[in-house]
């Protein structure tokens, strides 16, 4: 199945004006992400889907070359202009993570609560661009999110025959979001080797993988 991309743009620069970017998160404590990067002698970053793009600043900052890409246009201004303001070499342009172009390579690539937000055939499909543009050892960081809660499950929504959720109504409305099980996302990426699988408290997960070389 294939999104409605103009819709889901449409949903996230509705998020994206209606919650003000918190630029103190940039100020958090990075060294778990900074010092793994820098020991893969990491030098070029993509951040997809990078929200309101303070996991881009803090690898800026720390030296990174860094790409970002995001499927909202106001986003992308946004934080081309967080990056003039400090200083900061960041390329931010749009573009959903099912569609990245394949023509450039990175030493990593960052997907955080990306792969959640689209059908399952969309997501295999930006792996595969993903596992593309990555050099051969490369690392890739991503994030999905945990399972549904009560809340989650009483809000109104429509179930798709991959598992994918649309919220219908209220400030939800249009979201597209679908819960991998930990065996669909390691089978999402047979294409690359597994180092370290977590599950934090909430039950997200952070997937450290590399492609193989």
């Amino acid at each position: 199945m294939r999104s409605n991309l103009v819709e889901q743009a449409q949903f996230w620069e509705r998020q994206f004006f209606e919650t003000p970017p918190d630029r103190s998160l940039a100020d958090q404590d990075w060294s778990w992400l900074v010092e793994r990067l820098r020991k893969a002698k990491v030098k070029t970053v993509l951040d997809v889907g990078f929200g309101m793009g303070h996991w881009s600043v803090a690898l800026a900052r720390a030296g990174f070359q860094v790409t970002a890409v995001e499927i909202s246009a106001l986003a992308v201004e946004y934080l081309q202009a967080w990056a003039k303001e400090e200083g900061l070499l960041i390329e931010a342009f749009v573009c959903p993570a099912q569609g990245l172009p394949t023509d450039r390579a990175f030493d990593a690539v960052i997907a955080n609560s990306v792969l959640d937000h689209m059908f399952k055939e969309e997501a295999e499909e930006a792996i595969r661009r993903i596992h593309t543009i990555l050099r051969p050892g490369g690392l890739l960081l991503l994030g999905m999110d945990g399972p549904p809660n009560e809340e989650d499950e009483k809000y109104p929504h429509l179930v798709f025959p991959d598992g994918t959720w649309q919220f219908l109504g209220g400030r939800r409305d249009r979201l597209l979001w679908r819960f991998w099980t930990d065996a669909e996302i390691r089978e999402l990426l047979q294409g690359f080797v597994v180092e370290e699988f977590w599950v934090r408290p909430d039950g997200k997960r952070h997937v450290w993988s590399r492609k193989y070389a």
